[in-house]
């Protein structure tokens, strides 16, 4: 991925619905996106203990810990406080990227105002994220983030993907740019990436089937990647 270092983030985590455990991991990942320059976390931090992972996790990331007072359910206390805040920030801030980390349906019409304004609205959450919001992302990363490239469950479901996006792409000669491939499966979803399926890049991904695509490259330098169904 190309690194965006001018650009400016504001991200938002959902402490209720999301594992602290995967900041690391969030955090590694903004990094290819640019600076992030608004970091909040939201819970009722009056029943987090001491030593409990979300208050480790404020001091290690220098998260603004926001109170949210269970005056109403505590679920939508946190979405009535997240939402006014990302609002907010939109208005006042100088953030070209706003970045949700939850598996909550609640914020889909959030993630498709952020949109709206034309601002880039990334996503952030575990495997239950239902696909409405998934889909309301401008780009929605799957966690926890694998490095690996294992790709058995929903094998047939990616071998169909890959296939469509390379016959939708190619040229007269069969191949297709696999840059090309990755912009239309984006463009199609917008989990579509190839991190929520183990690779680095979609490269990655037609190695692992070898019987099936035929990887090659344009230039003696190997930096234009092509590929084609056999």
């Amino acid at each position: 991925m190309t690194v965006h270092n001018d650009k400016k983030i504001a991200v938002f985590f959902d402490c209720e619905n999301i594992s602290a455990k995967y900041v690391q991991d969030i955090f590694n990942d903004l990094a290819n996106y640019g600076e992030v320059i608004i970091k909040k976390a939201y819970i009722d931090w009056s029943s987090q203990k001491p030593n409990g992972e979300w208050r480790l996790k404020v001091q290690e990331f220098a998260l603004d810990p926001i109170q949210v007072f269970p005056n109403i359910s505590q679920k939508n206390a946190t979405d009535i406080k997240i939402v006014i805040d990302v609002m907010n920030t939109m208005v006042s801030s100088k953030s070209n990227i706003i970045a949700l980390v939850t598996s909550d349906s609640d914020f889909t019409d959030l993630a498709k105002d952020i949109k709206a304004k034309g601002i880039e609205a990334l996503g952030y959450g575990e495997k239950k994220t239902p696909s409405a919001l998934r889909k309301a992302y401008s780009t929605f990363i799957q966690i926890p983030i694998s490095g690996d490239c294992s790709l058995e469950e929903g094998k047939e479901d990616i071998l169909t993907l890959l296939k469509e996006a390379v016959i939708t792409t190619r040229g007269d000669n069969d191949y297709a740019l696999i840059s090309q491939v990755g912009s239309y499966l984006k463009n199609k979803e917008s989990s579509l990436i190839a991190k929520n399926f183990g690779g680095r890049t979609w490269g990655d991904i037609f190695k692992k089937y070898p019987k099936i695509f035929e990887l090659s490259h344009l230039n003696n330098q190997k930096s234009v990647a092509t590929v084609r169904i056999k």
